[in-house]
């Protein structure tokens, strides 16, 4: 199938974000697409000042945001007094699933990588506890227990280039091996959190990893498209863009040329480990649809204000911490005074779910990664190499983009365009799989503001050493947009209140 060609006869037509740009008509089908956007959040706000305010009393600690750090900080306050605040109507943030008949799915992070034992040990012992991992000494790292969710090798990854596939995004070759020699002196010093990584590699952070690599050989573009792939499909941005310790931390936070790292990918994604916090939080502690609007410090106390969206409620709360683990830009509606921390570029995402018949016996590959004109697309998990059992006969692509920061200003236009962006993405994944797809239902989630790039400078930038009010949780407050670094500001943050 030949691809669409884009119109970019104009300035104004390359501008655009790819959905917004004229191209050959494609049949739209006939599934029903269901659309879910957090852009919205903004005008919520503003509503929510005309509903009726009663008050709701006192807590000792009110947690902003039921993303995976939010949740960590709630397993951190064990049985303490606290409330956790989720403007959604579900619990995970960027590392939520979606449920349709029986099956769930990944709407945003979907794997981790067994984790070396020189990782950090306050989350290592709480996915011990919560029986997530467990140690192999024979390989000194740890896996885990769940084994039916490992990725077997053999299905992990194929990349589709210029028509052609190939087992990897970067080839082999002189070049690949030159950079792996490159980077091979940073291996086991790049840990997870990056509040580990030792001082003597900190000056990684003050220069993009393009320039890093450009100072001891030229980068041909092909290479450079190929290591943009792979900077975009974790840290949000290209290798001129991200940080030298970003890039280098992708290739050299794992063993993965000396020792089998085993993929772990559950249907659900990265809820899977938000579910195994949850199961030992008080259900009463975790509200969903309830939008924290305004933080005001009084004394020793806050007032905070929460917006009760399925009553259309304004309530108010007194409390003696908070601890925010919400995405940090919409604090300059609700805490202005300490906005200034927080000077990021994010990186908005969006992901597609279709949900398709499964064939009896046929398996995929997991990851399918696309080098195609739409930068922002690249690629699509197949469920059927993950947890049959768990699909029922299912099979879901679920495809990625990650968009522009100055798409953003677009994000209202994708609801109206959401059957046209289906569309265009299944024409990706059939040029890919050269099969015929039947799509029963599409899903399409939009996360504004998903991803705070790691550019230079951001790194070990964590708010909470600056005397601040409130206490800071999330991957946005200078840490690399992990599960494992998620999980560890959260557990930092609630040590802050027992410390």
């Amino acid at each position: 199938m030949k691809r669409r060609e884009f119109v970019k006869s104009t300035a104004a037509a390359v501008s655009l974000p790819f959905w917004l740009q004229g191209c050959r008509f494609l049949d739209a089908g006939q599934y029903p697409v269901y659309f879910r956007s957090d852009y919205e959040t903004g005008h919520l706000m503003l509503q929510g000042q005309q509903w009726e305010k009663e008050e709701a009393g006192a807590v000792e600690t009110i947690i902003v945001g039921g993303g995976m750090a939010g949740m960590a900080a709630a397993v951190g306050l064990g049985p303490a007094d606290f409330k956790l605040f989720e403007l959604s109507g579900r619990l995970g943030g960027t590392s939520a699933c979606e449920q349709y008949q029986g099956l769930q799915f990944s709407q945003g992070a979907h794997y981790e990588l067994a984790y070396p034992e020189y990782y950090g040990e306050e989350v290592l012992s709480l996915f011990e506890k919560l029986k997530i991992i467990r140690y192999e000494p024979w390989k000194k790292m740890w896996s885990f227990e769940d084994q039916q969710h490992i990725i077997p090798f053999q299905r992990r990854q194929q990349c589709f280039e210029n028509g052609m596939l190939r087992p990897d995004v970067i080839p082999e070759g002189s070049q690949k091996e030159r950079f792996y020699q490159h980077l091979n002196r940073y291996l086991g010093e790049m840990h997870l959190p990056t509040r580990l990584i030792p001082e003597k590699n900190r000056h990684l952070n003050d220069l993009t990893f393009f320039d890093f690599l450009t100072e001891h050989s030229e980068v041909d573009p092909q290479f450079q498209r190929q290591l943009d792939y792979h900077m975009m499909d974790d840290w949000g941005g290209p290798s001129n863009q991200v940080s030298a310790l970003a890039g280098i931390h992708y290739f050299m936070c794992r063993p993965y040329l000396t020792k089998s790292v085993d993929l772990f990918s559950p249907p659900n994604g990265n809820f899977y480990f938000l579910d195994k916090m949850k199961s030992v939080v008080t259900d009463e502690k975790l509200i969903t649809n309830h939008l924290v609007s305004k933080i005001e410090k009084n004394k020793d106390e806050f007032l905070v204000e929460v917006l009760d969206v399925s009553r259309k409620k304004k309530k108010s709360f007194k409390c003696e911490k908070v601890i925010y683990a919400g995405q940090k830009h919409a604090l300059k509606y609700v805490y202005r005074q300490e906005a200034h921390l927080f000077n990021q570029v994010q990186a908005p995402w969006m992901i597609l779910n279709f949900v398709c018949e499964a064939e009896e016996g046929k398996y995929g590959f997991w990851q399918n990664e696309f080098l195609g004109e739409n930068r922002s697309f690249l690629g699509f998990i197949d469920s059927s190499v993950q947890d049959r059992r768990a699909q029922k006969s299912k099979r879901v692509l679920t495809a990625y983009y990650c968009l522009e920061p100055k798409d953003r200003e677009y994000l209202a236009t994708i609801e109206a365009s959401s059957k046209k962006i289906a569309a265009e993405t299944l024409d990706y994944i059939t040029e890919m799989l050269d099969e015929k797809i039947e799509v029963e239902a599409c899903f399409v989630n939009v996360m504004g503001h998903a991803m705070s790039i790691p550019v230079p400078g951001f790194l070990f930038n964590d708010a909470n050493e600056k005397g601040t009010d409130l206490i800071y949780a999330g991957v946005d407050n200078g840490r690399l947009p992990l599960l494992f670094e998620a999980v560890d500001s959260g557990l930092m943050a609630a040590s802050v209140l027992s410390s």
